[in-house]
């Protein structure tokens, strides 16, 4: 499955951070602007409104993301559903709490600022979603 912390980061930023990291017209998105993004991801993904995502939750979400256009296929949205609980679920209490989620936020948006000025630009954008192709198709991002 997933061994490398950047295939970790390109997970989340096929899960939840797609819509956060998507660089706006500006170039660049900041970790203020994708915390927020994610915050109202985070909020439609939990269908229960209990303020945590379950595996099926994040299941879901994967089921309705596209990468290039296309829906992921089940497969890989379960496997990286799982990953995510894997890697986010610290306290191993089987769901993804909003605090949870942040911090494997900022981990996601701390490996793609590669300069660390606190913004991801068009260069940093483009190979985060690169990355998250890559695992879409199943495979092993290089660092």
């Amino acid at each position: 499955m997933f061994r490398t912390p950047t295939t970790l980061a390109a997970a989340l930023v096929a899960l939840l951070a797609t819509p956060a990291l998507t660089v706006a017209a500006l170039g660049q998105e900041t970790r203020a602007s994708a915390t927020a993004k994610l915050d109202t991801e985070f909020a439609a993904s939990d269908a229960n409104k209990d303020g945590y995502l379950s595996l099926p939750e994040l299941e879901a979400r994967m089921a309705k993301m596209k990468v290039r256009g296309k829906a992921l296929d089940p497969v890989h949205a379960k496997r990286v559903a799982a990953l995510v609980m894997a890697r986010g679920d610290l306290d191993k209490d089987g769901k993804l709490s909003r605090a949870e989620s942040d911090q494997l936020m900022g981990a996601v948006f701390s490996a793609y600022d590669l300069n660390h000025d606190g913004k991801v630009d068009a260069a940093e954008a483009a190979r985060a979603r690169a990355a998250a192709n890559g695992v879409a198709k199943g495979a092993t991002p290089k660092r």
